[in-house]
């Protein structure tokens, strides 16, 4: 570790960091004296929202839609042919992966029950793709799973490249009690880790000391956001209108609560989340968890024995013969069935990625209806726990130079919030957290990313 900088001295470092950031200068950033915190020695940038097969996180209510979008898809049946499963099929849990495994379960029930088969394909192999695809092989149909990426699990991904499981996807099991994720995590030998979101401490990057402004301005927008969950507003109102309109404050503070307890948890900046979006989906008892272990494990046992046919992107699906379904791969092959699962995010169906022949208005209209939301990861893995052992470190921006740079925007909203993953990984690691437009203008590069991240960090622990 090295020595620790006098408060000038550091003054000083702080600034030539917040330069080397905004201008992007990998050497200047390497050469970069630091503060008393360590370096860490490895690192990983999530790009979710770039990713081809994603386009985002997860989907999210925007302003003017209700949770009526997401009923009208669960329940289609193109054609009698084809039908949606995903995350953001399931009114009950959103946004989840218990969303996406119950999407699928849902879809292979509509196609079972409706006599709809007995082949079909499953476009996607992720939670909601091998979940209908698995009940689908269980009651008796000739399925086949075709994946455009060369793995299973989709946005439910587990890097091992540090020799231990660090998820660069979903990372959580929310709503323990009833959940179905965890008899399979406990079937993929998995350990579950409860969340306390209560063990956190609030930092503020301009003093580099603990910030009671910060907590004071997070119970605010937790208490405001209970209220907001239990009022019914009107679809047409933003969640930063709502707020506004009931007494949150302009200032740093209420913004970095509501980038943390907001922005990140929907993947969508306020001003354009809907304000219907807190008030969807039933209660999540029981608590969170961390998956520790690999995540990955759980779509990887559904998809046993399972006929998957990886790196097979789709083109094309005409749901509109009465012959059948047919199938075109960018490869120009065609497959065919009597039926298929749609289970790609909804981003890609609004990019016709694939297409789909046969589409009523209305459906479009639904599909069109729902937002695509983005939350990034820079992982941060140490050689020592440095940070205490507060489970969240919440960091309020604005302390950097470079924060009120023209090169940098929206940084002082990027990385505000750590969570020490140790106990999760194995491994002394943190984890920060970007969302919305913030992290969609992230730096180009991990490295950069990188050190936005560091420079929060080392402002907020002088």
């Amino acid at each position: 570790m090295p020595s620790p900088l006098s408060r000038r001295n550091f003054l000083g470092a702080t600034t030539l960091f917040a330069t080397a950031i905004a201008t992007g200068n990998k050497s200047a950033i390497a050469k970069l004296p630091r503060a008393s915190l360590p370096n860490p020695t490895a690192s990983l940038v999530t790009r979710w929202d770039t990713d081809r097969w994603s386009l985002g996180a997860y989907s999210a209510l925007p302003v003017g839609a209700t949770a009526s979008v997401r009923k009208t898809l669960a329940r289609a049946i193109i054609n009698n042919r084809l039908v949606f499963a995903g995350e953001y099929t399931d009114p009950e849990y959103p946004a989840t992966v218990q969303g996406a495994l119950r999407s699928g379960q849902r879809a292979a029930r509509t196609l079972i029950a409706n006599g709809l088969g007995p082949k079909v394909i499953v476009i996607g192999a992720g939670m909601a793709g091998v979940s209908a695809a698995h009940d689908l092989a269980i009651s008796g149909a000739q399925v086949v799973v075709v994946e455009a990426r060369d793995r299973i699990g989709g946005r439910v991904h587990t890097n091992t490249s540090w020799g231990v499981s660090v998820e660069m996807g979903a990372a959580w099991v929310h709503a323990l009690k009833t959940n179905p994720l965890v008899p399979l995590a406990q079937q993929a030998q998995l350990k579950l880790i409860p969340s306390d979101y209560d063990n956190k401490s609030f930092r503020d990057t301009k003093t580099g000391r603990p910030s009671p402004s910060a907590e004071r301005a997070s119970n605010q927008l937790v208490s405001l956001l209970s209220q907001l969950e239990n009022s019914w507003p009107n679809p047409s109102t933003s969640v930063a209108s709502w707020l506004r309109q009931h007494g949150l404050p302009a200032n740093r503070f209420s913004t970095w609560a509501v980038e943390t307890g907001v922005v990140q948890e929907y993947g969508l900046d306020a001003t354009k989340l809907g304000a219907r979006a807190p008030t969807e989906g039933s209660d999540f008892l029981g608590g969170d968890a961390f998956v520790a272990g690999g995540y990955q494990h759980i779509p990887e046992l559904l998809a046993t024995n399972l006929d998957i046919r990886l790196s097979s992107p789709v083109a094309n699906v005409d749901a509109s013969q009465p012959s059948g379904v047919y199938v075109r791969l960018e490869s120009d092959a065609v497959l065919t069935a009597d039926a298929v699962v749609m289970a790609v995010p909804v981003s890609l169906l609004q990019a016709q990625s694939p297409s789909i022949t046969g589409l009523s208005k209305a459906i479009q209209a639904a599909i069109g209806g729902i937002a695509t939301g983005n939350l990034e990861k820079v992982i941060l893995r140490y050689d020592k726990q440095w940070w205490g052992q507060e489970t969240v470190i919440g960091i309020v921006g604005g302390g950097l130079p470079a924060q009120s740079s023209n090169f940098a925007p929206n940084s002082a909203l990027r990385w505000t919030e750590f969570y020490n993953v140790t106990d999760v990984v194995g491994a002394p690691t943190l984890v920060g957290f970007s969302g919305g437009s913030a992290a969609r203008k992230r730096p180009k590069s991990d490295s950069a990313c990188v050190a936005e991240a560091l420079g929060m960090l080392q402002a907020a622990f002088r």
